[in-house]
C-alpha cells in the first residue's frame, strides 16, 4: 500500500498541535533537527516506522490514529493539554506518557470485567480563591485532613501506599528538571477517580512532599478538572498546595513533641535539622523552612545552607536519604498498585497477551514472564 506522507504530515502536525508541543521542541525530545520534523510534517520526507511510533508517543497518540483511524480526545486528556502551554518539552512528554498509561489502566479495567472505581464523594468542599493565600486556612485544612484520616501526630513514613489505600491512583512519571517542568498534577478522571502523578526527578524525600502537595488539590480543588503543579509558584492554588504539604506532613504539635524529645529548644545545628527531617520524611529544605516558621531556627535559613545535607546525611548514618531521585525506579514506584493487579490478571485469564501486557506495563516480555513466575502465590491471590 502506498503511504501519502503529505496526510500523515498534516496528522503529524495536527497531533503534535494538540499536544501543544512545539517543533523545536519535538526534534529536541526524539533527537532530530526542526527542519526535519518540518520535512516530516509538510510530507517532504519519509517517516521511518521508529521515528513514528516515538512521536506517536510523545503526543500521546495512538499510532493507528496517525493512519487515518478516528480517534476521539476525552475530556479529561483535553483538560491536561490546555493546562501544559507553558511547561518544558521533557514535562509534555511526561503528560503524553502519562496519558498512554491512563488509557491503558482503563483498558485493563474493561478487558479484565473489573468494575471502574469512579469519582468518589470529597470530605470537603472546595475552597474558594480568596481564602487560598491565608496561612491560616492551609493550616486548618492540612489538620482537618490528618483528623479525616485518623493520623493523629504520626510522621507518615510511607505516604504512597496510605494514599493509594485511600484509593487514589499514583503514578511517577518523568517530568524532566527544566526550570519550568512540573513537580506533578492532579486529574479528576471519570473513571479512574482522582489521579496524583509526581515528577521522578526529584529525591524520595520531595516525591513525598509532591504527593501531599498533590492530596491538598484532590481533597479542596476537585472541582478542576486538572492542575498541574510547580514548587516555587506564587499563584494561590500552588501556595496553598505547599503550605498544605508542610503541615500535613509536619504538623505543629507533633514537631514541638519531637523537639522536646529531641532535648532541642531552639535549633543550632545543621544535624539536628537532618535528625528531624529524616523522622517526617522530609526534605532538609523543607524542614529549614518548617523550623523557620515554628521560629525555632538559632539563626537564619542562610545559615543552614551553607552545608551538604546530602554528605551530613551519610555521616549521621541515613545512607543517601537526600540523593537524587533520577535513577531507575521499580514499577511499583511507578505505577499504582492496581495497574500491576490488573496487569497480572489479564494476563493470567488470558485476557490479553504477555506481549500487549508488558507494552502496557512498559518492560521486556521476559520482565514479565519472571514476575509471573517468582510472584505466584500472590498471582494466585489475585486471579481469585
Amino acid at each position: 500500500m502506498n503511504m501519502n506522507y503529505e496526510i500523515l504530515g498534516q496528522r503529524l502536525r495536527l497531533a503534535r498541535e494538540r499536544s501543544r508541543i512545539s517543533q523545536t521542541e519535538a526534534a529536541q525530545v526524539i533527537d532530530v533537527t526542526a527542519a526535519a520534523l518540518n520535512q516530516y510534517e509538510s510530507g517532504k520526507r519519509r517517516v521511518d516506522a521508529l521515528t513514528l511510533e516515538r512521536l506517536s508517543r510523545l503526543y500521546g497518540v495512538p499510532l493507528r490514529s496517525l493512519f487515518g483511524e478516528q480517534t476521539v480526545q476525552s475530556d479529561w486528556e483535553e483538560a491536561l493539554r490546555l493546562n501544559s502551554e507553558t511547561i518544558s518539552a521533557s514535562s509534555k512528554a511526561g503528560i503524553a506518557h502519562l496519558i498512554e498509561k491512563i488509557y491503558a489502566l482503563e483498558e485493563l479495567y474493561t478487558q479484565t470485567n473489573t468494575p471502574f472505581p469512579g469519582v468518589s464523594h470529597p470530605p470537603f468542599a472546595p475552597l474558594a480563591n480568596r481564602l487560598l493565600l491565608e496561612t491560616e486556612t492551609a493550616v486548618l485544612a492540612a489538620q482537618k485532613a490528618r483528623y479525616h484520616y485518623n493520623l493523629g501526630m504520626a510522621p507518615l513514613v510511607n505516604l504512597r501506599s496510605f494514599l493509594e489505600a485511600q484509593g487514589l491512583m499514583i503514578f511517577t512519571i518523568p517530568f524532566g528538571n527544566e526550570q519550568n517542568a512540573i513537580s506533578g498534577l492532579f486529574l479528576s478522571h471519570p473513571k479512574l477517580g482522582n489521579i496524583i502523578a509526581i515528577n521522578q526527578a526529584q529525591t524520595d524525600t520531595r516525591l513525598s512532599f509532591s504527593l501531599a502537595h498533590g492530596l491538598a488539590h484532590c481533597l479542596y480543588q476537585h472541582d478542576q478538572p486538572a492542575i498541574l503543579c510547580h514548587h516555587g509558584v506564587t499563584n494561590p492554588l500552588e501556595c496553598f498546595a505547599e503550605k498544605f504539604a508542610a503541615y500535613f506532613l509536619i504538623p505543629s504539635a507533633a514537631l514541638q513533641e519531637r523537639l522536646h524529645s529531641l532535648g532541642v529548644k531552639r535549633v543550632r545545628h545543621p544535624a539536628e535539622v537532618v535528625h528531624l527531617a529524616h523522622y517526617f520524611g522530609v526534605s532538609y529544605e523543607e524542614m529549614l523552612v518548617r523550623l523557620d516558621w515554628e521560629h525555632q531556627l538559632a539563626g537564619s535559613q542562610e545559615d543552614f545552607k551553607q552545608i551538604q545535607s546530602a554528605h551530613l546525611s551519610r555521616h549521621l548514618g541515613y545512607s543517601s536519604y537526600f540523593e537524587s531521585g533520577e535513577g531507575f525506579l521499580p514499577l511499583e514506584k511507578r505505577l499504582p498498585r492496581i495497574f500491576l493487579e490488573l496487569a497480572y490478571r489479564a494476563v493470567l485469564a488470558d485476557k490479553l497477551s504477555l506481549r500487549r501486557v508488558a507494552e502496557m506495563l512498559g518492560i521486556s516480555d521476559i520482565e514479565l514472564e519472571d514476575r509471573l513466575c517468582t510472584n505466584e502465590q500472590t498471582l494466585e491471590e489475585i486471579a481469585s
